[in-house]
């Protein structure tokens, strides 16, 4: 009888360790296909730009994009592509949709095939970059850090120091997105919203949001200002996002 209860354990745990097996293996394919996609994507638009400042008719010295998007080519794989958002050493650096909704590209790459990443897009209720106060891009929180992986190290003071800049690149310019604030909040906060009524009333929402800031940026934010959104799915509570939010300016036009 022992021998027999001996074996039945036996068998339940080796059913277990095959089992956890196989679901490792699939995660890990999972992350591979992701890996795959937006580093082909990556080689074949994606360049370095040879130069890191830009003179201005006034005078002031903007910096530049430090890479440059083959948009023309780019926008053969996908007319729903609007732009594409960068981070210097980090893995943000990826091709940006929108659609009708807030579903089609959750779990969909840009030919409508699976993904479990998704792919990178802006809230439907959002107009073209820099025409609303607030522009909301939303991505998956990863394991293995692609996408919106990286973005709860921002609760770190260090790793704001390190990353405080992030470059959205569209057809027709380029913008800086200067990081000012970043917390935890519920899927359903009011800081989902496109816009929030007149100069004033944005600016005390941007006060509000450097109070809650998990770091300090020192940028300097106003009512007149545009701003983008960056949110991901957090493990802090149920329905909990982390969000970053960084100040728009627009740099020079493509060449």
């Amino acid at each position: 009888m022992k021998r027999k209860i001996y074996l039945a354990i036996c068998f339940i745990l080796g059913l277990v360790f095959i089992g956890s097996s196989v679901g490792v293996a699939v995660t890990l394919n999972r992350y591979r296909q992701v890996d795959k996609t937006y580093g082909d994507l990556q080689n074949r638009y994606v360049s370095t730009n040879s130069y890191e400042t830009e003179q201005m008719p006034d005078g002031e010295v903007l910096p530049s994009a430090p890479i440059a998007v083959d948009f023309p080519s780019l926008l053969q794989e996908n007319g729903d592509i609007i732009g594409w958002l960068y981070c210097e050493d980090t893995p943000i650096n990826y091709p940006v949709v929108q659609s009708d909704d807030n579903d089609d590209y959750l779990r969909r790459d840009l030919h409508g095939n699976y993904l479990v990443s998704g792919t990178l897009f802006v809230d439907y209720r959002c107009g073209a970059v820099g025409t609303g106060q607030n522009y909301i891009i939303y991505g998956h929180f990863m394991k293995n850090a692609t996408m919106f992986g990286t973005l709860e190290k921002y609760k770190e003071q260090s790793y704001f120091d390190e990353h405080p800049v992030l470059y959205y690149l569209t057809s027709d310019k380029d913008y800086m997105i200067e990081l000012f604030a970043g917390f935890v909040t519920n899927a359903n906060a009011d800081i989902y919203y496109p816009n929030f009524g007149d100069a004033d009333s944005f600016e005390a929402v941007l006060q509000g949001l450097k109070a809650q800031s998990t770091f300090n940026s020192g940028i300097s934010v106003t009512g007149e200002d545009h701003i983008v959104t960056l949110s991901t799915c957090s493990h802090d509570f149920d329905n909990a996002r982390y969000v970053v939010f960084g100040k728009l300016t627009c740099l020079s036009d493509p060449d």
